[in-house]
């Protein structure tokens, strides 16, 4: 079950992040990211209507909210590299350097021991990275955007996993409000694409 919850998750996101470039390449990218954590607080409040939490301890609404602090970072330069046009080089750059740097803080923080394998992975990023973002020719500001969204996932993906399990889906919750007043300043900004 676990396996197709990652794929189905793994879709959804390769699904937002393509519609999120093309609205960038049309209207302000800070709209289109604000627009986008509403939506998903919208979202997320529902979910967690229907889905009891066990129970809800504040650092982990606190967890949530740094989390949407890293949330609204990677969306923020991650649409903002988009709007460039840069897809091959911003979603690839954000997107595995941003669970590299996960599986980093993972190690040096929390303690976590990966295996071989997952070294090996992280050992092969930066290489691969590189050739992807066209070996130098092309590391400019698409590049730049893909490693500050990837910061951005890091703290998402970390501070979330910070939060107990039995909260449920109120962390989340936390994340999106959080995600959505450190976006609201740049969003005012564009009233008409609002």
């Amino acid at each position: 079950m676990g396996a197709l919850l990652a794929l189905t998750s793994a879709l959804c996101y390769g699904f937002v992040d393509f519609a999120g470039g093309l609205l960038s390449r049309r209207v302000p990218h800070a709209a289109v990211t604000f627009l986008g954590q509403l939506g998903g607080l919208l979202l997320a409040a529902g979910a967690a209507l229907l889905l009891p939490a066990a129970a809800l301890a504040g650092s982990d609404l606190l967890w949530g909210a740094l989390s949407g602090v890293g949330s609204a970072t990677a969306m923020r330069f991650l649409n903002r590299g988009l709007s460039h046009g840069a897809m091959s080089v911003v979603v690839p750059v954000s997107a595995v350097t941003g669970v590299a740097l996960s599986v980093l803080c993972g190690v040096l923080l929390l303690g976590d021991r990966p295996g071989g394998l997952a070294w090996a992975g992280i050992a092969v990023t930066g290489p691969a990275l590189w050739w992807v973002a066209g070996g130098g020719t092309r590391m400019g500001r698409e590049a730049t955007d893909g490693l500050l969204a990837s910061a951005g996932v890091a703290v998402q993906y970390v501070a979330l996993g910070q939060a107990d399990p039995v909260s449920g889906l109120w962390p989340v919750v936390a994340g999106r409000v959080a995600a959505v007043l450190v976006l609201l300043p740049g969003a005012v900004r564009h009233p008409e694409a609002l």
